[in-house]
């Protein structure tokens, strides 16, 4: 497939997905009943330990690395200001993206790209039923949900990594790392780094659909779309911080 026809149908899926989710919160129907929860329970409950672990020891490595440039400057304090900034506004929505490009997205595009290999696609619109607003809505509408407790959940973790190093490296009080995020972090910031984790889960979601959807015939296009999935929404992530860099900084 060509680049440009690649690029007309992922944002005519993009496009398709807005309208039906749009459409799905305005009447309620064209999807499985408990399937937006069964979705959560995947995207979120599955997810939350890898994320949770992953961000402390991101946490731990840049506290770890830092600490002794910092104290050659007699700057041990801004350990936390360092800490707080990084972790809230770039490190964790970033590791939550590729974190979410690694597990939910492959596991989309396999999902969507078998039932495409396996004429369930077909069926499903020979039902009369939409395929993407029945597969990519819940999905979307998980994705959104689930979003904000995991930030939550990763920016405690990845600060406490922080505060474990301080205490130890630095015999810095926990209260003191604390009081010193709490001073240089805004609601502001935390808000900035909610928005580009929903951006990035968005995008997870959307080219795992797309990568599912737009499969070649043949059992072994399955796994190659799977890997593809992965490759494009790690790419997408990466261009998107770029873009909010340009845009906030």
């Amino acid at each position: 497939m060509r680049l440009p026809e690649e690029i007309k149908n992922f944002f005519s899926l993009l496009t398709d997905e807005i309208f039906y989710t749009g459409q799905y919160l305005r009447r309620r129907r064209g999807i499985l009943p408990g399937e937006i929860v069964h979705q959560l329970y995947t995207m979120g409950y599955r997810s939350y330990p890898i994320i949770c672990l992953i961000t402390f020891l991101i946490g731990l490595t840049i506290s770890l690395t830092s600490v002794a440039q910092l104290k050659m400057f007699g700057a041990d304090l801004y350990l936390a200001d360092l800490i707080g900034i990084a972790m809230i506004t770039e490190l964790v929505p970033l590791m939550i993206g590729i974190m979410l490009a690694g597990k939910i997205g492959a596991s989309i595009t396999a999902e969507i790209a078998t039932m495409k290999v396996m004429d369930e696609i077909d069926a499903l619109t020979t039902m009369g039923i939409v395929p993407e607003r029945f597969l990519m809505v819940p999905r979307l509408i998980a994705i959104t949900l689930v979003i904000p407790l995991l930030v939550a959940l990763a920016d405690f973790v990845g600060i406490v990594g922080g505060v474990l190093v301080g205490n130890l490296a630095l015999g810095m009080a926990p209260s003191v790392f604390v009081r010193e995020v709490l001073s240089v972090v805004s609601l502001h910031d935390f808000f900035v780094g909610l928005a580009k984790a929903m951006v990035f889960g968005w995008t997870v979601v959307v080219a795992a659909g797309y990568k599912g959807f737009f499969i070649e015939r043949g059992a072994e296009s399955v796994g190659k779309a799977t890997t593809e999935s992965v490759v494009l929404s790690i790419a997408l992530i990466i261009g998107l911080d770029c873009v909010f860099a340009f845009v906030l900084y």
